[in-house]
């Protein structure tokens, strides 16, 4: 065995402070620069599994409905991305915060239009999730069913009371690239950036206005043979030059 003699000895030991102290700040930077893990809960995992039986256990035993991961997520949301209708029923009834927004800013019924799940927006409506919500960086649950094309939720959202956004189905815009001129028409139908219009009126064009193969669908405005009020067309969400006009 190695015996430190005492010059050695005495200098090992005024080390030590040091050396601990080093330590210390190398774990606590090391741990402040790792991201937390998620504390996901036996609620969430339930949620999304649809497992209702776990669910009414832990519910009944006082585990809040609205615990939240380390993203801020609830087991309601966790039952929407699962689409567990029964599991989002008895989180609801619970007491589960339709509206409660994870980190990012997303709500239940925001993930739903996202996902394209009808059943559960339909659910959040009919249980008073707010239609109007409308975080940074998302837009409201009806802008998010619009920009991802499920347009059977979108058209739920709007019948249930969600406000347009200017160019929702119902909606008159106009798409006018020539100058000023062009044509205006109600919204019919949107998937992501595409809109179908009935068009309602013909601004300008008076000699008739070129095609452009977007803006268009690659016909002439107006003159003998290019579109005319009634007319279907279809044309992409950059060609909107105004919104929510009444020609």
């Amino acid at each position: 065995m190695h015996v430190l003699r005492e010059p050695h000895r005495r200098l090992a030991i005024s080390c030590w402070p040091a050396l601990a102290a080093a330590l210390a700040l190398s774990c606590f930077t090391a741990s402040a620069q790792q991201p937390e893990p998620a504390a996901t809960t036996d609620l969430h995992r339930a949620a999304r599994a649809g497992d209702v039986a776990l669910l009414r256990s832990r519910l009944a035993h006082g585990a809040s409905p609205n615990v939240r991961d380390a993203a801020g997520r609830t087991p309601l949301m966790e039952a929407v991305a699962g689409e567990r209708l029964d599991a989002m029923r008895l989180l609801l009834s619970g007491g589960a915060d339709a509206n409660a927004a994870a980190h990012d800013g997303s709500t239940p019924l925001i993930q739903a239009a996202a996902q394209g799940s009808l059943d559960a927006a339909r659910l959040l409506a009919e249980s008073g999730a707010d239609l109007n919500l409308a975080p940074r960086g998302w837009g409201s649950a009806l802008k998010t069913a619009e920009r991802n094309g499920h347009e059977d939720v979108a058209a739920m959202l709007l019948k249930a009371g969600a406000r347009s956004t200017g160019s929702s189905v119902g909606d008159t815009v106009c798409v006018r690239p020539w100058d000023g001129d062009g044509y205006c028409g109600t919204v019919e139908a949107v998937a992501k950036t595409h809109y179908r219009l009935r068009v309602t009126a013909i601004v300008g064009c008076q000699h008739g206005c070129p095609a452009k193969a977007e803006c268009s669908a690659g016909r002439a405005v107006a003159g003998s043979e290019g579109i005319a009020v009634g007319d279907v067309v279809d044309t992409v969400s950059w060609c909107l030059t105004h919104t929510g006009v009444k020609p």
